[in-house]
């Protein structure tokens, strides 16, 4: 269970109080009680000196005691000499003197003479006081024979101090100070530290929650604690100019990035096209011959109406390949266009269509999928650039390991059990990457190839494309063996591209 700071502080300071007045009360009673006591011990010293100035060898000179004028102190005294004897009934008898000072008239009807009386007696033989008898006290006599007591006196002095009323009214002393003083303190400490502080707390709060422009109320003391305010108003003023300084950096840079980041993903897409581009012209170059043979021969006089029409059938078959050519290149062209159902198994064809030339000239296998076609909704020229790009990384880390290898395309499509959706898988076995390298390939700007080779910007890009399409990227490889990348496509994911745009 936690507390307040005012709670704490409220509880410290009545203890502090409590401390302090009970301490201070206790020694104001001990004083009392002690001055009340020598008050005491003082009138029975007067009274046995008064008593031995009066002891003659007579007698005792009664009316000088009756007159000693510190009898208004004392409720009742019995004085007797050292001539007790005890009778036959076995009571003490006093033989000698036995003088009552104040009279017997005053005395309680409940007191035990026999009791003051054997007392008296245990007090002359052993020569030292008896306390509490009959709510007195009795005190041997000196100036007996033999140095011993001559007699004793029995006597109840008056209360000078009321130890009841007194530790009564310590208390209540004690409790009203502790209480004003404790309420008084505290309202003191709460204006001048504890609600600054609280204010601070709050202050430090909000600013933590992001309110740079809260002030703290200025406070007109001039103390510690006004300072402290002043100083943390001063320091959210300029916490919230560095911030604003800071935002405004961080927009900048954050524009600087975005720009440098599309500038780069466009260089990646050129380099793409660049791949397109040599596909593309490898694919028109081979019948661009046969076709002007062709025209050569249609050229000449006197061909043979056979001849002329196979020849004639070899310019449309050249002319249909060229135009499948040019629409494969257009379904590759970016254009703004809303999300459609794209079949990933003509995407692939395209794909492995485009770099067939480079990967024959490099003596690697193409393998492509087989089974019925994967549709899922997307943009049929982003996600080719995508595979394009995946074939282009196999086809470059088979070239840097001089190796004749093999790149198979693989695609499949789940409805249960595993996550939904179509699994489209580029695999190579060409020299793979090592572990403390997998987890960064899809940094930007990140590549294991030579300087100048690569721009670490390809799986980036399909990154995106599939973050965009609503899908994800997986990467597997052992070093030495294999690497592959595949893309997961959900079954029905059809967000807006123009609210892509717009972000």
């Amino acid at each position: 269970m936690s507390f307040s700071l005012r709670a704490r502080v409220l509880a410290l300071v009545f203890a502090i109080n409590v401390l302090v007045f009970g301490l201070g009360g206790y020694l104001t009673l001990q004083v009392q009680l002690q001055s009340h006591a020598r008050l005491q011990n003082d009138l029975t010293e007067n009274l046995l000196a008064t008593i031995r100035r009066t002891i003659q060898p007579t007698g005792l000179n009664v009316p000088r005691i009756l007159e000693w004028p510190s009898w208004d102190y004392f409720e009742d005294a019995l004085l007797v000499d050292d001539r007790l004897e005890r009778a036959a009934s076995g009571e003490l008898d006093a033989k000698g003197i036995e003088l009552n000072v104040r009279g017997r008239r005053t005395r309680d009807v409940r007191f035990d003479h026999g009791r003051a009386l054997e007392a008296a007696r245990r007090a002359i033989e052993t020569m030292a006081p008896v306390e509490d008898v009959e709510g007195g006290r009795v005190v041997p006599i000196p100036g007996g024979a033999r140095g011993g007591a001559w007699g004793a006196i029995w006597f109840r002095s008056i209360d000078l101090v009321d130890e009841g009323l007194l530790i009564r009214t310590v208390a209540q002393w004690f409790a009203l100070s502790t209480m004003v003083l404790t309420l008084v303190t505290f309202f003191a400490m709460r204006r001048l530290v504890l609600d600054p502080i609280a204010s601070l707390g709050e202050g430090a709060r909000r600013v933590r929650a992001g309110e740079l422009d809260f002030r703290l109320p200025e406070v007109r003391r001039k103390d510690e604690m006004a300072d402290l305010v002043r100083s943390f108003n001063e320091m959210t003023s300029t916490v919230q100019g560095f911030n604003r300084r800071l935002e405004e950096e961080v927009r900048r840079a954050t524009e600087q990035a975005r720009q440098a980041e599309a500038a780069a993903m466009t260089q990646r897409r050129l380099a793409a096209m660049g791949e397109l581009a040599a596909g593309i012209a490898h694919e028109i170059n081979n019948p661009l011959g046969g076709l002007q043979n062709a025209v050569e021969t249609l050229g000449r006089d006197g061909i043979e109406p056979a001849k002329r029409k196979r020849y004639l059938e070899l310019l449309s078959t050249g002319l249909t390949r060229i135009g499948e050519t040019v629409n494969r290149l257009r379904r590759f062209t970016p254009r703004h266009a809303d999300f459609e159902p794209v079949d990933l198994a003509s995407v692939v064809q395209d794909s492995l269509d485009l770099v067939r030339h480079r990967a024959e000239r490099l003596g690697v296998t193409l393998v492509a999928p087989s089974g019925a076609s994967s549709p899922v909704r997307g943009l049929r020229n982003e996600i080719g650039q995508a595979v394009l790009n995946l074939l282009a990384n196999s086809l470059d880390a088979l070239e840097e390991a001089s190796r004749h290898g093999r790149i198979e395309v693989t695609l499949r499509r789940t409805l249960e059990g595993e996550r939904p959706g179509v699994w489209l898988s580029v695999r190579d076995d060409g020299p793979g990457v090592a572990p403390q390298e997998l987890a960064r390939v899809q940094d930007l700007y990140y590549t294991t190839k030579e300087v100048g080779k690569g721009s670490g910007l390809g799986l980036p890009l399909v990154h995106s494309t599939l973050q965009k399409h609503g899908g994800s990227v997986h990467i597997l490889s052992e070093q030495g063996r294999f690497f592959e990348v595949v893309l997961w496509f959900p079954l029905e994911t059809a967000p807006d591209p123009r609210e892509d745009r717009a972000r």
